[in-house]
């Protein structure tokens, strides 16, 4: 079963753990949102609280919200994103996908655990069509799969959107759906990477969407609190350096470094301690 819930339910981001105020939005915002519906996943929960993926919709409504597009559009879309998939039983399109895809690495144990769930209305209603949908699959394709980069792309005019990959994909994908349409690009990357980053900083024990030599890396970052630290990375001849310092936020910007670079859980990491506090970690694969 670990490799359902691991890539499928997303238990590892499904705890609910950060608070509108880790994200600089008022009580007030919060309850102006409620009262239209643009924040559905609050209805029930009385203190705030959010997991990952509800986080990070909340980050990106909010810069909708900042930017002028009225109530009414984010009422829409936020239905869209979590309400239609809900209704149209994307989860069990994906557990009906993995179960008839030739060569699927699920175990015979696994399969029968999505038959099970499958045939049982009240989990798919209270359980899986609630966390799984298009958007949390972006989330954990970013942080568990593939460390791939979306970004949310919005049409104001035509109340459309679509999550996108960077690179050659995102101007297909503009071209074919949006083409001579005013469109507004928000990227994941900079709000994963505050998500991750409180992670790093909150968290007690090793975080389950980052690797070993992460949570390595993390470990020294969180316990040994050094004035700098020097990650250098050394992929097919090449070098990679990332410098993080007390005049930044460190677990933020070793959030970034984590999400913008694929470090091998085979890797071999060595960390040096070096004069006034300062730290030189090297990840060869």
């Amino acid at each position: 079963m670990k490799n359902i819930v691991y890539q499928e339910i997303g238990e590892t981001l499904s705890n609910k753990k950060f608070l509108p105020k880790d994200l600089n939005i008022s009580s007030r915002q919060i309850n102006y949102w409620k009262e239209r519906k643009i924040v559905p996943f609050f209805e029930k929960e009385k203190k705030g609280f959010m997991n990952m993926t509800e986080a990070l919709w909340l980050m990106i409504i909010n810069e909708l919200s900042n930017i002028g597009i009225d109530s009414k559009k984010l009422e829409k879309l936020s239905y869209d994103v979590w309400k239609k998939p809900f209704h149209d039983k994307y989860a069990d399109k994906v557990f009906e996908f993995h179960l008839n895809k030739k060569g699927d690495s699920l175990s015979e144990e696994d399969k029968g655990w999505l038959k099970h769930f499958l045939e049982n209305e009240h989990i798919m209603v209270d359980v899986f069509r609630r966390v799984i949908n298009p958007f949390t699959d972006c989330i954990k394709d970013s942080l568990i799969s593939n460390r791939t980069l979306y970004s949310f792309i919005y049409c104001p005019s035509k109340e459309e959107f679509i999550f996108s990959k960077s690179g050659i994909q995102l101007n297909s994908d503009l071209n074919n759906v949006f083409y001579g349409e005013t469109i507004i690009s928000i990227p994941f990357l900079p709000h994963l990477s505050k998500l991750v980053g409180l992670d790093i900083e909150r968290q007690k024990n090793d975080i389950e969407y980052l690797n070993n030599i992460e949570n390595i890396i993390r470990r020294t970052l969180v316990y040994d609190k050094p004035k700098l630290m020097e990650i250098e990375v050394f992929e097919d001849g090449n070098k990679k350096i990332c410098k993080i310092t007390e005049s930044h936020k460190k677990s933020e910007d070793l959030a970034n470094f984590f999400l913008n670079t694929k470090l091998p859980n085979g890797s071999k990491v060595t960390i040096e301690t070096r004069s006034q506090g300062n730290y030189k970690v090297t990840v060869k694969s």
